[in-house]
């Protein structure tokens, strides 16, 4: 985040709340949109309604850092990005209680007493996103010759830093395992690829009809499309206590960061490079 900061200035943010279209469409997108398609999915598809409910709790769990990282990669809208990431992480604390009380009680004639900790969150904002983005802009600032050179190197930093976080996340923490089955997987695979794909172009289709810019659409499609997957395991496995519930969310974790890696890609017409491999997609005319 520090290194993003570096990125951005004062007059970027200012421009995203001055001129908020943008940022209401955004929210638009993950608050309504993904949830509301998630509903249209799993309705009238004979799944269990354990798989149902799991694919409406991916939707209504916001993605975070990833998408930040990959709108720096591919130069996308990266304030309006972090300003939608850190607004999420406050409206999710009233969202998620009750879309997943509305999904358990259609679903499982059930309720839950779903409790995500404000401060904890408000914490986590000021420590991982507000503290390390601000000091990235003073540095700029008073830096600006050192940023520069900086910024190829950084290009190669992040994502290796991401990358380390992500798998060490995976050998830290020790969870009771997933219990999918292939026959699992063949069945919700399609529904969260359609979820993914679904809610990607939707989120920029709502931004083309607010006549945004085509950066602006591929920022939007991109949150849109990455879903804070370890949320939505934690709460299926923690507290609603169910194996089965999770199943969604490890699935869209398996493929969606690829996917809507290669959804920026195609809408920006840039590729992605990390170290030797380059990764890219025809440029969209």
């Amino acid at each position: 985040m520090f290194g993003m900061g570096m990125n951005l200035t004062i007059g970027d943010f200012r421009h995203v709340f001055l001129y908020p279209k943008a940022l209401l469409l955004g929210l638009f997108s993950q608050m309504v949109w993904l949830p509301l398609l998630s509903f249209l999915i799993v309705l009238p598809l004979p799944v269990s309604n354990e798989i149902k409910v799991g694919v409406i709790l991916v939707a209504i769990c916001p993605g975070g850092a990833t998408s930040n990282l990959l709108n720096y990669l591919l130069n996308g809208n990266l304030a309006l990005c972090v300003s939608l990431t850190a607004i999420n992480s406050f409206i999710t604390q009233f969202t998620i209680p009750l879309l997943m009380n509305i999904s358990l009680w259609l679903f499982l004639s059930s309720s839950a007493h779903i409790h995500l900790d404000f401060l904890e969150s408000v914490i986590q904002i000021i420590i991982i996103t507000a503290i390390p983005i601000t000091l990235g802009i003073i540095f700029r600032n008073q830096r600006e010759a050192w940023v520069s050179r900086l910024q190829k190197p950084f290009k190669y930093i992040l994502p290796t830093l991401m990358g380390v976080a992500l798998i060490g996340s995976i050998f830290i923490e020790k969870k009771e395992p997933i219990p999918i089955t292939w026959q699992d997987g063949l069945l919700v695979f399609p529904m969260m690829l359609f979820l993914n794909i679904g809610g990607m172009f939707g989120g920029m289709w709502i931004a083309r009809l607010g006549r945004l810019g085509r950066k602006t659409q591929m920022t939007i499609g991109i949150e849109v499309g990455l879903q804070n997957t370890t949320l939505a395991i934690v709460i299926a496995m923690s507290i609603l206590k169910s194996p089965f519930i999770a199943i969604p969310a490890a699935i869209y974790a398996l493929f969606s960061f690829f996917t809507t890696a290669g959804f920026g890609m195609w809408l920006s017409g840039k590729n992605i490079t990390i170290q030797k491999f380059k990764i890219g997609l025809k440029k969209r005319k």
